[in-house]
């Protein structure tokens, strides 16, 4: 959910209510399962929020978001960003409206799936993965399967309740009021909100190259997002990718196997740059009109198309002497990349701002999902947008530059604290906000260009 600026302040209301299903919630299946995901101040938000569900909640008994900022030693950013956690692991859902009284907030608690349902979700799972290694994710799939049998080979002589009961027509008639009147007060569930990442990958002909080497087609597409989230992450193309599939499927019952899958592509990729032998496919820029951006910008964007955002990060990263992609780091892009609301090259020039023009040794979760979110919201789409948008944001910041609105989604305290200006913004000429020079992008160019030959000159040794 993108954030829509302006609304969240410490005024703020809010109410907590419980999804209709939240008696499933396991309090061991979220320490063992979630907990790695999340945060310490997400973690801390979470039972902050339960301890605040009474009964019968309504609008009229809202309130301020200063009570939890107060009590977790928060600001307003820091508790968004700990809130879109909560909502991207799918343990909270958000709602917002305006009436008479001001802006509410209504936080609906979501109950934990069961561990069968988190090791089959494909995002889930994979970043878990990626977080834990394969050693402790293995214990837990076998400690939530350990008292599990299989029955598969037996007869089942369970009886069905029509063979145990005789209803009475009567009776079921004198209570069907009653019966109607619960479900018609029941509140519904609101759907959490799932998108597949837009990119060029070409599913049907991955199907077509599996064709007749015996694997049931019908899994592999029933892990199309999978599959997908996981190229674009990547950027695996479609053979590479029937590679992996083929390796990952039991030869027995020619079934994909999802788990096999993922620690295939993160034993293959995590690590290292991507071992496809051709370079990314430039994605051509349409008919978009780049006229008001000048040579370099341009140049950029040619090279945040070129390359995925893992491969795009650890070449940057590595010209500008910034080390190695983290596994926070990681995780991160695979957050972005997963919400499937801003395509790879966009999350390329945000990677960029973020460790060239902002000089940031690292890519910081907080800013980048404070950046994204307003790009989002500013309706960004390609990387002639977002170098739109930053360009943007520094001359907002130039005119507002004494004002505190100007800290809108980059901010990362509280903005009701009173303390002296930073140097930066007592000279906003000096904002390190930079234009990317030439010379910049060649170097970093000549990285990528040298990280490719490295990766082809490994993959010829093998």
């Amino acid at each position: 959910m993108a954030e829509v600026q302006g609304r969240l302040t410490p005024q703020t209301g809010f109410i907590v209510a419980a999804a209709s299903d939240f008696v499933r919630f396991d309090q061991a299946t979220f320490i063992d399962f979630y907990q790695p995901l999340l945060s310490p101040t997400a973690l801390g938000l979470f039972y902050a929020l339960q301890s605040q569900l009474v009964p019968e909640p309504m609008l009229a008994k809202r309130q301020a978001h200063s009570i939890m900022l107060d009590r977790l030693n928060l600001g307003v950013a820091q508790f968004a960003e700990a809130r879109n956690s909560l909502e991207g692991v799918e343990m909270l859902q958000t709602f917002y409206q305006q009436d008479e009284i001001g802006g509410v907030y209504v936080y609906v608690l979501q109950p934990t799936m069961t561990p069968e349902e988190f090791i089959n979700d494909d995002l889930l799972s994979v970043r878990l993965l990626q977080q834990i290694g394969e050693q402790r994710f293995d214990e837990l799939v076998a400690r939530s399967r350990r008292y599990q049998f299989d029955t598969s080979r037996m007869h089942n002589l369970t009886h069905d309740y029509f063979e145990v009961f005789r209803p009475d027509r009567a009776a079921w008639d004198a209570e069907r009021p009653v019966l109607n009147n619960a479900r018609a007060t029941a509140v519904p569930k609101s759907q959490a909100i799932q998108k597949l990442p837009s990119n060029s990958f070409d599913f049907n002909f991955l199907l077509d190259q599996l064709r007749n080497r015996g694997i049931d087609l019908q899994s592999v597409k029933e892990q199309r997002k999978l599959i997908i989230s996981e190229s674009v992450l990547y950027s695996i193309d479609e053979s590479s990718m029937a590679g992996l599939v083929y390796d990952a499927t039991d030869f027995r019952s020619g079934i994909l196997q999802p788990q096999a899958l993922k620690r295939g592509i993160a034993a293959h990729y995590a690590g290292t740059l991507r071992r496809s032998d051709d370079p990314a496919p430039i994605i051509p820029a349409a008919a978009e009109d780049l006229t008001d951006l000048g040579e370099v910008e341009r140049s950029l964007i040619q090279m945040a198309r070129q390359y995925a955002p893992y491969d795009y990060l650890a070449g940057i990263k590595q010209s500008s002497g910034s080390g190695y992609v983290s596994p926070n780091e990681r995780n991160t892009l695979t957050r972005l990349v997963e919400q499937g609301q801003l395509p790879g090259e966009v999350v390329n020039i945000l990677i960029y701002h973020i460790i060239v023009q902002k000089e940031n040794t690292t890519l910081k979760a907080s800013l980048a999902d404070g950046i994204a979110n307003a790009w989002i919201k500013a309706g960004v789409k390609t990387a002639a947008d977002a170098i739109r948008e930053i360009k943007n944001h520094k001359k907002d910041n130039d005119r507002q530059v004494s004002s505190k609105s100007k800290r809108r989604y980059y901010s990362t305290g509280r903005s009701n604290i009173n303390e002296e200006l930073p140097e930066w913004a007592k000279h906003p000429e000096k904002v390190k906000n930079k234009k990317p020079s030439a010379e910049k992008l060649a170097k970093i160019d000549q990285m990528l260009a040298e990280l490719d030959q490295q990766k082809n000159s490994s993959d010829k040794k093998q």
